[in-house]
């Protein structure tokens, strides 16, 4: 692969703190956004549960998440939404960002879904995991230019074709190659987050080993989601989403916990005091 020769901007805490989302006192559920989930399945219910959590943590007024055959795990959740896709479709759901993925299924299904989003020209979605699988295997890119894909290395390697070893020998690289491919705006997750969109490379300046865990993917996939159903752009929206979701394990550590122990869980409680400290910050240097 050939190296990138585009510099690499460092996205920062002061630059994140900038992004935060205002907070009025004439808000409400509605002004705050409409998030719609499609993840989860019988097989992998928490990834559903864990994205739906992450979108209500970073801000969004109403969640929604839609699967097929609700379990009845997902009626111990009253917070959020839920919406059983066997009864009807996601036209149906109103909404303002729409993620899929997690969780969701390998499927003849999802990929049906993915087309008919690119056909209604849906510009606020967050593609993640499963569907990303999708898209490799029923060759469904290029995505709007509008639409965030969140990969992991295996993942990126299956839309690319190539091993996960020649991405990490060049992140950066890589990722140039992946933009050109999905013709969206790119999140590479792992050691070293990168975000680009048409014109620029960005390394987030957060975060650590503790997030190697199941689940905390899913957590970011859905922050994301709420901040696109804010109204933020989608380079704004990943690049926020992913400094908060790296502060949070930047903050496990300086509490003196060990990075073996942290869960997504751990991540989803950490999220309002990162988002805490961050709207203080931005307080600080606006006086």
């Amino acid at each position: 692969m050939k190296k990138a020769t585009s510099p690499v901007y460092i996205f920062k805490k002061r630059t994140a703190a900038k992004f935060l989302p205002q907070v009025s006192i004439t808000d409400n559920k509605a002004t705050r956004g409409r998030s719609l989930i499609l993840a989860g399945s019988p097989d992998y219910p928490g990834a559903g549960i864990l994205s739906a959590q992450g979108a209500q943590r970073m801000g969004s007024g109403y969640v929604i998440l839609a699967q097929k055959s609700i379990p009845a795990a997902l009626l111990e959740h009253p917070d959020f939404l839920l919406a059983d896709l066997n009864k009807k479709s996601w036209r149906e759901i109103p909404c303002d960002a729409i993620l899929i993925g997690p969780g969701f299924g390998v499927t003849k299904d999802t990929a049906k879904i993915i087309r008919e989003l690119k056909a209604a020209n849906k510009e606020k979605v967050v593609i993640d995991a499963d569907a990303l699988t999708v898209c490799a295997n029923e060759d469904l890119f290029p995505l709007p230019a509008t639409w965030i894909a969140t990969p992991h290395v295996g993942e990126l390697a299956r839309c690319l074709k190539i091993s996960s070893e020649e991405i990490n020998a060049d992140r950066a690289a890589a990722i140039l190659k992946a933009q050109v491919h999905f013709g969206c705006v790119v999140l590479l997750k792992g050691h070293g987050t990168l975000v680009i969109n048409q014109k620029r490379i960005y390394s987030v300046a957060s975060g650590n080993s503790a997030l190697a865990k199941a689940g905390t993917g899913d957590v970011l996939a859905g922050m994301i989601t709420a901040l696109r159903a804010q109204g933020m752009p989608a380079t704004r929206a990943a690049l926020l989403g992913a400094y908060v979701h790296g502060a949070t394990a930047s903050l496990w550590h300086s509490q003196k916990r060990d990075l073996l122990a942290m869960t997504a869980l751990d991540v989803l409680q950490a999220i309002p005091r990162v988002l805490y400290l961050l709207r203080r910050l931005n307080e600080k240097t606006s006086q």
